[in-house]
């Protein structure tokens, strides 16, 4: 403890905290990572859908706002299964208004199978879809060494980093995620 006086010369005891074995590790993780969070935030800010208001189930509304949070920090796992929920809530909705309630029961891969079959969107999209939902199972389902979307299989593959495909891998999920919430499917 040190001692100090103030300006009538009274004692103040003032007790000087160090910073926990913790708080040190929590500042050296906040300053090695600072850069390539900005540089994904500033990413987020320019793709981002100007003036989006975004409405519907908290469940909708929050996991939309984590997706972001979650790829800014770089959890990219998380962001491209999060991305997956909301674009199936996506389709969900488009599929109860086109009174096709019965098809969207089984998933999002039986919902791209009818939507590609009768044409209800475009194969574009339903294209980058379904990449996504097999980039995302293997994280969700027990897959064999020879699925050919596994992040093992691809790296090996094209020789790429595991982190950097992730990157890639979550920067094309919010892509798709952000254009299916700015335009009728």
């Amino acid at each position: 403890m040190v001692t100090k006086k103030d300006l009538f010369g009274k004692t103040i005891n003032e007790v000087i905290k160090r910073p926990t074995r913790l708080e040190k590790a929590l500042n050296n993780y906040d300053k090695s990572t600072y850069n390539e969070r900005l540089r994904r935030l500033t990413y987020i800010n320019k793709i981002y859908p100007k003036g989006l208001l975004l409405a519907g189930d908290m469940e909708f509304v929050f996991t939309f706002g984590e997706i972001k949070e979650c790829f800014i920090s770089g959890h990219f796992i998380a962001t491209i299964i999060l991305t997956q929920s909301v674009i199936e809530k996506i389709f969900h909705d488009f599929f109860i208004g086109q009174n096709l309630e019965k098809e969207t029961k089984f998933g999002i891969s039986k919902m791209i199978k009818y939507a590609r079959k009768n044409n209800l969107i475009h194969s574009t999209i339903l294209g980058k879809v379904d990449d996504l939902r097999l980039k995302r199972n293997p994280f969700t389902h027990s897959k064999d060494w020879d699925y050919p979307h596994s992040l093992s299989r691809r790296t090996f593959n094209s020789k790429t980093q595991p982190s950097d495909q992730l990157e890639k891998d979550a920067t094309e999920a919010i892509q798709v995620m952000f254009y299916l919430t700015t335009h009728k499917l």
